[in-house]
């Protein structure tokens, strides 16, 4: 179900305009390249947990350009997300890379696991 689950996630944020998001982590650093990540599982309840889910989208690399990237694109990007997630938060941070640290925007979110 995992599998879906990302798909489902990655075609999601795919519906905004300039945004390239795979299932899978892939190592890219072009504006708008984004993964999805399965951060965690809680388990609340004897029912069955609840996944925290991650998307990273790459952010262009000066700062100034990476804010206006981030106020044109994330509003519709959490809208989107939110059709397959509870997002709960969206954090820009830089993520390390074999080729150095690229800065990204982190968009959390959950939803009951799948079985």
């Amino acid at each position: 179900m995992s599998a879906q689950v990302r798909a489902e996630i990655a075609a999601a944020a795919n519906t905004v305009s300039g945004i390239n998001c795979s299932p899978y982590f892939r190592q890219s650093v072009k504006p708008g390249d984004g993964m999805v990540r399965r951060e965690r599982t809680n388990y609340p309840n004897p029912f069955g947990g609840i996944v925290t889910w991650q998307v990273i989208v790459a952010l262009p690399q000066d700062l100034a350009a990476a804010e206006k990237y981030l106020d044109e694109h994330l509003p519709d990007l959490v809208e989107a997300i939110q059709e397959s997630l509870v997002v709960t938060s969206t954090t820009p941070q830089q993520l390390a890379l074999d080729t150095g640290a690229v800065p990204v925007v982190v968009i959390e979110g959950h939803r009951e696991e799948d079985n």
